[in-house]
């Protein structure tokens, strides 16, 4: 079961708390429910809409039960035991990590099942993962594209040690770029020590990053040669467990779901895992106008919500039509497009209004430029919401976000550790 570190101190590190926190446990904090408006927060701060990230939790792991395939969020978005936990009281297979670094994470976190989705090839790190397993009721998979990948892992694994073989494409990032290496990959496998073939991986997101026809098609090519690949590598896997076909970031699970369900694998069992990550928390634009669970694509079965919204300080008010916010570049992105002005707060009030006729157009490090109609009544000390592109890039600014209910009452810190 994954956990949180929540009696640990607050102290002074975390910016958006307030100061009086700092003696606090994380779980003495969230136990007190302060009002996000008057319990002495500092501006910028994050949060998180705790319904929405649960409605998403749950409305993933619905959708892998509904299609037959099993969830393994990839937690690299956020990095929070506290958001892992929630994705697996909601029901998942395990969490999907990048690196060691990462895996290490979830491990002292309790997460039994680990996906690393990149070939190992870090001597302790192997050593450490095989300790991890001895006699314990734990999963760990990780990628393998190379004789030399099997080498090393075989080298510095003590247990038995499953991999799936990365499926590349031309022009991609890793993984074997033939079915010839597949098999070859697939070979050295059987023929080594501790090591135990389980099928095969990948990742379609980096074939395409839009909806169109022909974006869906190529995705779709690829994830078909992922399925006679592991046709291919089917006897050399182990017997004694289902071959798993495993790729599926945010934006074409539902194509995975399709190519690679276990119904397109007669005479074999087959488990398919998906690896979105960015669903939990979701988005107001990048993925909002591409996901399979948005922009009505699956009203049947429903939609995501975004979660996130970062609370900025109105600074000034230098000239007509133009705002200066405290929040720039280190709290906000901007890779995927520039944050998206939601509601405004006046100073000592409450009550939000729409400000989405509001504009940022540039961001300093510390500062967003935001164009308003020259008769707003914005003014400095007022507080605004911005909606976020891309929450992966986001995440990573923030090391203790901010739950809150729907009352705004902060219930909760997601804390991330990059």
């Amino acid at each position: 079961m994954i956990t949180t570190f929540d009696d640990e101190r607050i102290g002074f590190r975390y910016k958006g708390l307030p100061a009086d926190a700092a003696d606090l446990t994380w779980a003495e904090f969230a136990a007190q429910q302060r009002p996000l408006l008057s319990g002495g927060f500092s501006w910028p701060a994050m949060t998180l809409r705790r319904s929405a990230v649960e409605h998403n939790a749950d409305l993933m792991s619905r959708y892998a039960r509904s299609h037959d395939v099993q969830i393994a969020p990839h937690l690299k978005t956020s990095m929070s035991p506290a958001l892992a936990g929630m994705a697996e009281a909601a029901g998942i297979w395990g969490v999907t990590i990048a690196n060691p670094f990462q895996a290490r994470v979830f491990m002292a976190a309790g997460a039994d099942s680990i996906f690393l989705a990149n070939e190992v090839l870090e001597p302790a790190f192997i050593r450490d993962i095989s300790a991890w397993q001895a006699g314990a009721d734990r999963r760990f998979i990780c990628y393998v594209d190379s004789l030399r990948g099997v080498k090393i892992l075989d080298r510095n694994a003590t247990e038995g040690l499953d991999v799936v073989i990365e499926i590349g494409h031309s022009g991609g990032r890793a993984g074997v770029r033939s079915l010839e290496e597949a098999a070859n990959v697939a070979r050295a496998v059987r023929q080594s020590k501790h090591l135990k073939l389980r099928g095969v991986g990948g990742y379609e997101g980096s074939v395409s990053h839009g909806r169109t026809q022909e974006d869906v098609a190529a995705v779709k090519q690829y994830l078909e040669g992922m399925a006679e690949a592991l046709r291919i590598v089917a006897g050399d896997c182990r017997a004694d467990a289902p071959a798993i076909a495993s790729a599926g970031g945010s934006l074409y699970f539902d194509c995975v779901s399709e190519v690679l369900g276990p119904d397109n694998f007669p005479g074999l069992e087959v488990s398919t895992i998906i690896r979105s990550g960015a669903y939990l928390t979701h988005d107001s634009d990048f993925y909002a106008r591409r996901s399979p669970l948005d922009s009505g694509r699956n009203e049947s079965v429903g939609q995501l919500l975004p979660s996130i919204e970062v609370w900025a300080q109105i600074l000034s008010r230098p000239e007509p039509g133009l705002i200066i916010a405290g929040a720039g570049r280190r709290d906000v992105n901007s890779d995927s497009g520039l944050p998206l002005p939601r509601s405004a707060v006046p100073f000592e009030g409450s009550e939000r209004r729409d400000v989405s006729n509001w504009n940022v157009f540039e961001l300093n490090d510390q500062h967003a430029f935001i164009q308003v109609p020259d008769d707003d009544p914005a003014q400095p000390g007022d507080l605004v919401t911005l909606a976020i592109s891309h929450p992966c890039t986001l995440h990573q600014r923030w090391s203790a976000p901010l739950l809150v209910d729907d009352d705004d009452r902060v219930v909760g810190i997601a804390r991330s550790y990059f």
